[in-house]
């Protein structure tokens, strides 16, 4: 092979490998490296939460079905046209199951917000793997009648941060202990 031949030959091969390195480039800056739309999470809002006539915070926890707890415990989103004037959070403390009812004050404005978004399913599956024990919220209108909240979840199934943020901001101005399950309030 002549010195020209093999100069020709390293050329092309030179080119070929240009070529390809500006084509992956450009792949790269044009929207290839985001995900596929079907990888995106799906988006959602759980159905409205039901009008109870009382706050029913529990012992029970979600790891149980759905099909064995009380209409009362099934939580779903805020019902279009409620408007709280009483929150409640419903705080389990994990060593000796009790369960806290705390009444919150505040500017509700943010944890409407924060519940009004929308949860996540789906997308790809590259989740932390820890579990949270979320209080429950239970919003109370003028008329007393009270709805069970679902957080806003992530793909993950992870709560998502404004939720607790809010609740947070809210000043607890009573808490009470709420009754175990199965038992009475009445003597």
């Amino acid at each position: 092979m002549s010195t020209r031949q093999h100069h020709v030959k390293l050329s092309t091969a030179g080119l070929a490998f240009r070529a390809t390195a500006v084509m992956v480039a450009a792949l790269l800056l044009s929207g290839c490296s985001s995900p596929h739309p079907l990888l995106q999470p799906e988006t959602y809002l759980p159905e409205p939460a039901t009008l109870q006539d009382a706050v029913r915070c529990s012992t029970s926890t979600d790891w149980e079905p759905a099909a064995t707890n009380p209409a009362a415990l099934l939580k779903g989103r805020v019902p279009d046209r409620f408007i709280p004037v009483d929150i409640v959070r419903c705080s389990l403390d994990s060593a000796t199951a009790d369960v806290t009812e705390d009444h919150l004050s505040g500017d509700y404005a943010p944890l409407l917000a924060a519940l009004a978004v929308p949860s996540e399913r789906g997308g790809p599956m590259s989740c932390l793997d820890y579990g949270e024990t979320l209080p429950g919220i239970w919003l109370i209108n003028a008329t007393g009648q009270a709805v069970n909240i679902q957080w806003p979840m992530d793909s993950c199934d992870h709560s998502k941060p404004d939720t607790a943020k809010a609740l947070a901001a809210l000043t607890v101005t009573s808490s009470t202990p709420a009754p175990k399950e199965g038992t009475s309030t009445t003597p």
